[in-house]
């Protein structure tokens, strides 16, 4: 008997982040290569940083089109639709509904009467909403063939959304496993003299992300790291990024007499593992975040992680007193009594490093393709 042909799949996505291609990958492999994937932009002003090398192996499609900039938020796109929409596709798997282009396309498919997917990565509470725009995200939702969420908090918003339960599909976010789990691999055993070299002797707290307070909620972690002086605890703040706020923050730990606080810029990967091996724990303070990939990275190297509880990663990847800690939003002391009980219980910090190596496994780019093939094949009829 004949095998069926996979079906045709179209994924529109803003762009082609380094955390995206392994997992891309693996879907236009599980789709026998009936797989295109449409990008709104080359790059973007707030995510340079995140960009893919453009010579991955991979079908992409540069939509041409237009941008306006809305700093500190991302680029918006309106893009010419018609490379899109010469071919017969069967699914449309559109990146989230944030974009004109998506909007215009969700229109199309309805209209032609194919499956539009929904690929949603926001939770209930990673930024505040107004009424209309809600109740345009439940038509939205109610109108489309499923939903593909990379967690916890992403399923719960799509379901108080009205998305029917039975058509919303995990597909794990995840970043290249064999890279970073190799660079662990080679990096951890040589740690103490990375640190040696680096002048690293005290408890080592890293933040890896934009400089951008109305996002990263960095404030509160400088504040923790002061608190924790008063407390007599001697620390290091590596703080890995750039952004609008930066000098602010630099100020701000002067203010504070923090006596090592770090700005080390904008890392290349080789050096971004190399300070993950370093610290002793990764801190993401967020106000507003959807996931957190920095989490999945620092996890292959071993870091406990203390986050917010506005991270849409956290209920997925942050098991308490397993792999780290979830703080109230914004709250100092919250965090600083966190960090204390790992920096002052070196046999907890371990057994969270070794609980963050254990449950990143789980989260790797062949799951997420698996997650993302369940919606495709449960839409079309396979």
């Amino acid at each position: 008997m004949r095998r069926p042909q996979p079906a045709r799949v179209a994924l529109v996505t803003n762009v082609l982040a380094h955390y995206r291609v392994s997992c891309f990958q693996h879907l236009a492999t599980e789709l026998d290569h009936r797989l295109t994937i449409y990008l709104l932009a080359g790059d973007m002003e707030h995510r340079r940083y995140v960009m893919a090398d453009g010579r991955v192996d991979l079908p992409l499609v540069y939509l041409p089109g237009w941008r306006w900039r809305q700093p500190p938020l991302d680029d918006r796109h309106i893009n010419d639709l018609r490379p899109v929409l010469r071919h017969p596709w069967q699914t449309i798997i559109l990146g989230a509904w944030d974009e004109p282009t998506y909007l215009l396309l969700w229109a199309w498919a309805k209209a032609r009467r194919r499956n539009v997917i929904f690929w949603i990565e926001s939770t209930a509470v990673d930024m505040p909403r107004g009424r209309l725009k809600e109740a345009f995200k439940r038509l939205l939702m109610k109108r489309c063939a499923a939903c593909i969420v990379p967690g916890q908090r992403a399923a719960e918003y799509c379901r108080q959304l009205g998305a029917n339960p039975e058509r919303i599909f995990h597909a794990p976010n995840a970043t290249d496993r064999n890279f970073f789990r190799s660079r662990a691999d080679r990096l951890l055993p040589q740690r103490t003299e990375h640190r040696r070299a680096a002048s690293l002797e005290s408890f080592t707290i890293l933040f890896v992300g934009r400089l951008v307070e109305s996002y990263k909620g960095v404030e509160t972690l400088i504040n923790a790291c002061a608190e924790l002086g008063k407390r007599r605890l001697a620390v290091t703040l590596l703080i890995a990024g750039e952004g609008s706020d930066e000098d602010h923050y630099r100020r701000l730990a002067g203010n504070l007499a923090l006596e090592d606080s770090r700005f080390l810029g904008t890392l290349d990967h080789d050096e971004l593992c190399r300070t993950y091996a370093m610290a002793d724990v990764l801190v993401l303070p967020s106000l507003s975040e959807t996931w957190g990939f920095v989490l999945n990275e620092a996890m292959e190297f071993g870091c406990p992680l203390v986050v917010s509880d506005r991270v849409g990663a956290g209920p997925d990847l942050v098991h308490h007193r397993e792999n780290g800690f979830v703080f109230p939003v914004g709250d100092v002391k919250a965090l600083a009594t966190a960090l204390e009980e790992i920096a002052r219980d070196p046999a907890l910090q371990k057994r969270m490093g070794e609980g963050s190596r254990r449950i990143v496994e789980d989260y790797s780019p062949q799951r997420w393709a698996a997650g993302a093939m369940r919606a495709i094949g449960t839409v079309c009829g396979s």
